[in-house]
């Protein structure tokens, strides 16, 4: 990676910032079950990175009857996370260095894009104290199409007013890289969630194990 032409950095939510990923497994399980769904556990890696609408309206079709009520599933799900996330939740180690020494160096400029709801994201950051660094967040309320769509990113990167190839990406999904790279933005994919191999074969430029991997990379 040329750090001359990275200006932006877009950062994934879920399992980037914060260790939520399997809370967010427990709570949609937890709500498939109280509408009668049985949805097998490894159907939840290729859920990872996607809208609650995809997630919900694919095990309605394969597991339900396909007439389940999404959007209730949707405000359920929502309030069962919380709860769980707003109690047991803890930041990725080393996000919160990262953040205060890109704030400080001020070479970047840089945004959120996430594939949850603002109300759910907004408490998370609230809870965190991470409100303040991200001017710009583009949530699952501001896109037709979810990840592994480049919609997400594509709509960042006009906000951010870059061109698509500097604008770094961090990602710790597929779906997630898929995404990025299909917008034309360069993706690092982190460790947190899946493997490298994983992330190297949905099209990630780089892959770290950590922020303090990244930080040299960026800062050093």
């Amino acid at each position: 990676m040329e750090k001359s032409k990275i200006k932006a950095i877009i950062f994934d939510m879920d399992g980037v910032l914060v260790n939520s990923e399997p809370i967010h497994e427990r709570a949609e399980m937890e709500i498939c079950l109280e509408f009668g769904m049985k949805v097998s556990k490894r159907e939840w890696d290729g859920f990872r990175g996607k809208k609650l609408e995809d997630i919900f309206s694919y095990a309605s079709k394969k597991y339900g009857t396909g007439n389940e009520p999404i959007e209730e599933m949707i405000e359920r799900k929502i309030a069962r996370y919380l709860s769980l996330a707003l109690a047991e939740m803890d930041l990725v180690p080393g996000a919160y260095d990262f953040l205060q020494k890109l704030k400080k160096n001020g070479k970047y400029s840089y945004a959120l894009t996430t594939s949850g709801r603002k109300v759910q994201q907004e408490k998370i950051l609230s809870k965190f104290k991470l409100a303040d660094y991200f001017e710009i967040m583009i949530t699952s309320d501001d896109v037709k199409n979810g990840k592994p769509h480049p919609e997400p990113y594509a709509i960042t990167v006009q906000k951010l007013n870059e061109l698509p190839e500097a604008c770094l990406v961090i990602e710790d999904s597929d779906n997630g890289i898929l995404s990025a790279k299909a917008a034309g933005c360069f993706a690092c994919g982190i460790t947190t969630t899946f493997g490298r191999e994983k992330l190297e074969g949905a099209g990630a430029d780089m892959v770290v194990s950590d922020f303090f991997e990244l930080s040299k990379i960026l800062f050093d």
